[in-house]
């Protein structure tokens, strides 16, 4: 039999400053300040993490912050300011308020394709100054 694919949950209520790295999956519903590794990580609703990410997958629902270098990456939650993310796909999931579509991105930088390219294309590399900080769209 295969060997079972054993995760890390960090809970809601539980705060973390230091490194990670795990072999599986993590979830994080708590906080976490300093660097994560692992083939993927799942940021919860509750969940922050506030560091040095190097992940294959990254799905945050919640709150990041700091350098984060993955395959894809899909985003729903909130990137705080001073935040960049290195990643190959990028997908943004818009979340509903009062009615309207919205997204909210801090003062972060997106590098988003190939990371064997030397130079970026200006589709790949994107600067993002968000003023103010909540971007609608009807």
């Amino acid at each position: 039999m295969p060997e079972e694919l054993k995760q890390t949950i960090l809970e809601d209520g539980t705060e973390v400053e230091g490194s990670i790295r795990s072999r599986g999956p993590i979830t994080v519903s708590g906080k976490v300040k300093g660097e994560v590794s692992a083939p993927a990580l799942l940021v919860t609703q509750t969940g922050a993490v506030h560091g040095q990410v190097k992940v294959s997958q990254l799905k945050s629902q919640g709150e990041i912050a700091g350098e984060i270098d993955a395959d894809s990456v899909e985003l729903s939650g909130k990137v705080n300011d001073q935040t960049v993310i290195k990643a190959n796909t990028l997908e943004v999931m818009l979340s509903r308020s009062d009615g309207k579509l919205q997204v909210s991105f801090g003062n972060c930088e997106l590098h988003v394709g190939d990371k064997a390219a030397t130079t970026p294309k200006p589709e790949q590399k994107i600067q993002q100054q968000a003023q103010p900080k909540e971007s609608k769209v009807k």
